[in-house]
């Protein structure tokens, strides 16, 4: 007998004993690992109130019960998958079998018992990468298509709620540079329900600050940020369209560019919704991958445009020189003096190209002034006070010639002793639909007899023509003044850079 003791106490499995009446009567030292309970503190307790769940306790008693009446148990001398609870609680799988032994005071009865907690760990991890490998493939694969970046990104979301058994999933991008940056829809969408339409339409109209709302929260802290009960958070801005469509949680996830967020996705789904830490680390690598495989697909899109841009460009510059070519030939009177003229005017040109070889530097309303006057010998007695606002694309070669024949002007016509004394300055109200630019020069030679050379017709073509605004100009004894008026539109609706 003590070769039968020292066995089982040197099981590696969980040995306990238990009697006719339920309580235990052999506990193991792996039983005592396994649940926490001491051999001392076992004995004599009910085996259900130690090992048995709370939902399955009544069917424990049950069972033996039957036995005692019956001596029959379906679930015995078997190999069953249950659950156990150890001292605090903790829910856990294990193995089981369960052995009666005839005894004439009443039968007794012992079991084995294996976790499964660590196997299990190990088939979710890899089932965990089983679908971080089929969400990567969709997203290598759907790089390879000839799709838009938009149907991209709505794959690739498509692919992860799938997976996690989400029902509708956005990315928002960050615009703008520094207190002027948020989060704006990118208003690709993957909604698994027509009915889910009305949330993607909401979110639609908004933008969010840093640490605002739930995809704020994730750009703020740089890490994942999750919402449940959505219908009893006041602070989830969108509550009353995701409340009312059954979306009650969500979660957000960065994405990183080196060290950098460029942009949010965010995932919502019902109270089925899997979103537990598994999930998590799943989106997280995903959201890495998905992150290189938009920039990846933006930056092609961004060339192909850029691509397109040129070619457009450089036709109706090639357009624009030939006829300035024309006009400043046929008012000039020497080759030095076509060719100083000419060359500012072909250097004007070259700067608004400025755009086209740095595409991710804005061109500004300053900035474009800023090129124009460094033509000027004492570019540094000049003084300009303009809001910099971002100029959008068709409007910046019309503006630098418009800015440069100012410049050409001033310089042919000025006072020599006060060259590069020029005085710009901008009047912009938001709300309006225009906004005012005003150009002055102290002292003029020129007269309003002779604003009808070539440089005139460019300078009123340009604002007029191919920009849609209005040019007045002034000479008096106090010099000369232009005031160019031009809509909003020109500079992006009146937005600042971004």
């Amino acid at each position: 007998m003590d070769h039968f003791a020292s066995l089982f106490d040197r099981s590696l499995d969980a040995v306990v004993g238990m009697d006719h009446r339920g309580n235990v009567i052999a506990w193991n030292k792996a039983a005592e690992e396994m649940f926490g309970w001491s051999r001392d503190e076992a004995f004599g307790r009910p085996m259900g109130d130690l090992i048995v769940p709370q939902q399955h306790r009544s069917n424990h008693t049950k069972g033996l019960s039957r036995y005692n009446k019956t001596r029959e148990g379906p679930v015995l001398e078997q190999r069953l998958k249950l659950t156990a609870i150890n001292r605090s609680e903790f829910e856990f799988p294990i193995e089981l079998s369960i052995f009666p032994m005839r005894q004439s005071g009443g039968d007794i009865f012992y079991a084995f018992i294996r976790s499964l907690l660590h196997e299990e760990a190990r088939q979710t991890e890899q089932e965990r990468r089983a679908q971080e490998a089929d969400v990567l493939l969709r997203v290598a694969k759907n790089l390879m298509e000839d799709i838009s970046l938009e149907e991209f990104t709505r794959l690739c979301l498509e692919a992860v709620c799938d997976v996690a058994g989400l029902d509708a999933a956005h990315v928002f991008y960050i615009a703008g540079v520094g207190e002027a940056r948020r989060l704006v829809p990118s208003g690709s969408w993957f909604i698994s329900d027509p009915k889910f339409q009305a949330v993607a339409d909401d979110t639609a109209a908004r933008t969010f600050e840093q640490g605002r709302g739930l995809p704020g929260q994730a750009w703020s802290y740089g890490e994942v940020a999750i919402v449940k009960n959505i219908s009893k958070r006041n602070d989830f801005i969108r509550r009353e369209s995701f409340s009312s469509v059954g979306l009650t949680q969500g979660i957000a996830v960065p994405i990183f560019q080196d060290d950098d967020i460029f942009a949010v996705m965010e995932f919502f789904g019902s109270e089925k919704a899997r979103i537990d830490e598994e999930m998590i680390r799943l989106l997280r690598t995903v959201a890495y991958q998905i992150g290189l495989a938009i920039r990846r697909k933006r930056e092609a899109e961004e060339r192909d445009i850029l691509r397109k841009e040129l070619a457009h460009r450089v036709g109706n510059s090639l357009a624009i020189l030939n006829a300035m070519l024309r006009g400043t030939a046929s008012k000039s009177s020497t080759v030095a003096e076509f060719v100083s003229t000419f060359s500012v005017r072909l250097h004007a040109v070259s700067q608004s190209y400025t755009s086209i070889s740095r595409p991710n530097e804005q061109q500004t309303l300053r900035s474009l002034l800023d090129g124009a006057l460094d033509l000027l010998p004492n570019s540094e007695h000049a003084h300009v006070s303009v809001p910099d606002l971002a100029v959008a694309s068709d409007g910046v070669l019309p503006l630098s010639l418009a800015f440069s024949e100012l410049v050409t002007n001033h310089l042919k016509h000025g006072d020599p002793g006060s060259v590069g004394t020029v005085i710009v300055s901008a009047e912009w109200d938001p709300s309006a639909s225009y906004i005012r630019i005003v150009w002055k020069e102290p002292r003029s030679t020129k007269s309003e007899s002779s604003s009808s050379g070539y440089g005139s017709v460019l300078l009123k073509s340009m604002i007029e023509t191919h920009l849609s605004g209005t040019l007045n100009r002034s000479f008096g004894h106090q010099g000369f003044s232009a005031e160019i008026v031009l809509p909003n539109a020109i500079f992006g609706g009146g937005r600042r850079r971004e």
